[in-house]
């Protein structure tokens, strides 16, 4: 039977449409998600995945509610480059996390085209009305099913003129059990849409609407037929969707990369180990599917299930193993790195009972502090000429660890002013407890510059020459000043704290000055708007960052009084 081009063209666009919305749908059910259980998630990822069991639980149990393996193992690339979790713990997560990502699969799977327009109704009502936050993004979250739903019931629909086609049975009859070529298709579309649940939905709505079976031999089981085709795309689909992750690792730390390349390992060798059983897959699926309640006739429930099988069969191997995994990927991605110390070097309770020491030992982790700030601020600097993703994950590295050192180091110098000090002591620990809140707002007003950067370079846009130069003469100032301050604070010398205040008053001179001439070039119309607020902003965080070098300086010279 042959139709119209018009109509397979119409339904080729219908079928990009509905992909669409099905993506959109996607999206919004994940960002509601995590809008209203975020942090919890993270923290889950976080906290529990010390055993192999509870990594696995957690990661299909948050990836089965943000609807997206990809986005969990972005999270865990990000964990591990941040060291707050480790290469070996990350894997566990990755073997649950494809697990989790085939529930959209096995709920695309049950005709549930009827609850899109009630689902988009009740969940737009509830993201208008809803007073309370966790109102609109529940309403976000049942507003992006009720869009997929409907996506998926267009791609089913736009499906029908091929089941009509004669060339496209042709087509499906000569090359549609070609399992390389379906292999080959699951990579590549998945790897353009970054989601194997797009594609296996869209698997899925051309088994319903009848493509997949088209050309089926004589004697043949249709449903059979479907899943034998379906079956080496969706082993396709999982190693396409992997391409996300390697992404989202580029310019990261070593142990972040492994956990892309831990993401491909999983997903390879499972594809090498089911690919030799694809004629006798559907006789699995279809067993598995009737024992979950569907007929032998439901080809979308059995596809769903061939994802599941794959991904559930695959984790149950290679856990038992994880040692040995953990060691392939190591020599797959070799190389020795350094995990980022986040952990005090210096502080320790045990010295409580000796205050000279255990304050000398305070001054050392604030000063590993302080340098870590001076390089973030020299970082973020450079970034307003040259925009560097992998700088960027080190510096908002480097913003977490200083966090993290801030809140340990005030913890400890707390329990230190419980012990009996004498004046000075009680004064100096003051001192030091004023200069951690100092330098870690020096590491926020570094990250406040890099966002600036950033934006510049998304905007495209460009300082004058003079602007520039007035950027670097202050930059100069600030980094020469917040040095020297370090320095003195280290070697308790006042007089070179002294030496390097006068500086304050110069960056004050000069951030107004510069503020002056920015104004005339604006009115002078020789300097874009836009940038021209990113200057002035810039030239605030550095202005700021002057004063609270000089604040560092107060406490060396132990004139808190001018804090």
């Amino acid at each position: 039977m042959t139709i119209k081009a018009d109509n397979i063209w119409m339904g080729l666009l219908m079928l990009v449409g509905g992909l669409g919305l099905f993506l959109y749908g996607m999206i919004l059910m994940g960002e509601g998600l995590q809008l209203a259980a975020g942090e919890r998630l993270r923290r889950m990822l976080e906290t529990l995945t010390r055993g192999r069991v509870r990594g696995v639980l957690t990661g299909a149990g948050v990836t089965a509610l943000i609807q997206s393996s990809s986005a969990t193992t972005v999270m865990l690339v990000g964990f591990v480059n941040a060291g707050l979790m480790t290469f070996t713990q990350s894997v566990a997560v990755i073997f649950g996390a494809n697990i989790g990502t085939t529930v959209t699969a096995q709920i695309v799977a049950f005709n549930v085209k009827t609850l899109a327009f009630p689902c988009i109704g009740a969940g737009l009502l509830l993201y208008m009305v809803g007073s309370k936050k966790s109102v609109k993004y529940s309403g976000e979250v049942l507003l992006g099913f009720g869009v997929l739903f409907l996506g998926m019931a267009m791609m089913t629909g736009a499906m029908s003129p091929l089941a009509k086609s004669q060339t496209f049975e042709n087509w499906i009859g000569s090359y549609g059990s070609n399992w390389f070529i379906g292999f080959l298709l699951g990579i590549l579309i998945t790897s353009i849409l970054q989601s194997s649940s797009a594609t296996t939905s869209m698997v899925i709505a051309m088994a319903v609407s009848g493509v997949l079976t088209l050309g089926v031999p004589e004697g043949v089981d249709p449903a059979y037929h479907a899943v034998r085709i379906a079956f080496p795309i969706i082993l396709g689909c999982n190693i396409g969707t992997c391409i996300t992750a390697f992404i989202a690792s580029l310019g990261t730390s070593l142990p972040a990369q492994r956990v892309a390349v831990a993401h491909y390992l999983f997903n390879i060798t499972g594809a090498m180990l089911f690919l030799p059983f694809t004629a006798w897959m559907p006789h699995l699926t279809r067993w598995v599917a009737g024992a979950f309640g569907a007929g032998p006739e439901d080809v979308a429930r059995q596809i769903a299930f061939s994802h599941t099988i794959f991904n559930t069969v695959m984790t149950l191997l290679w856990l038992p193993f994880i040692g040995q995994f953990v060691k392939v990927v190591k020599w797959i991605r070799k190389g020795d790195e350094k995990m980022p110390q986040r952990d005090p070097l210096f502080l320790d309770p045990r010295i409580f009972h000796s205050p000279a020491v255990a304050l000398e030992m305070a001054r050392k982790e604030i000063a590993r502090m302080a340098r870590l700030t001076l390089e973030m601020l020299s970082r973020s600097m450079g970034f307003l000429w040259k925009m560097d993703r992998a700088g960027k994950r080190a510096l908002l590295e480097e913003e977490s660890i200083v966090d993290g050192l801030a809140h340990n180091i005030t913890e400890y110098l707390s329990k230190l002013s419980q012990e009996p000090l004498s004046d000075e002591q009680s004064e100096l620990l003051t001192g030091m407890m004023h200069a951690v809140n100092d330098i870690e707002r020096i590491g926020d007003h570094a990250e406040n510059i890099m966002y600036l950067a950033e934006n510049k370079n998304d905007g495209s846009f460009r300082f004058t020459e003079e602007g520039e130069a007035e950027l670097n003469e202050i930059r100069q100032a600030v980094m020469r000043m917040y040095e020297g301050m370090i320095e003195a604070f280290e070697e308790e010398d006042v007089d070179k704290a002294r030496r390097f205040k006068p500086l304050e008053g110069e960056i004050d001179d000069m951030a107004s000055r510069f503020r002056r001439n920015h104004l005339g070039r604006l009115n002078r119309g020789e300097c874009d708007g836009q940038a021209g607020v990113i200057f002035l902003d810039t030239l605030s965080n550095l202005e700021r960052v002057g004063d609270l070098a000089n604040n560092l300086g107060h406490v060396v010279a132990g004139e808190l009084d001018q804090l």
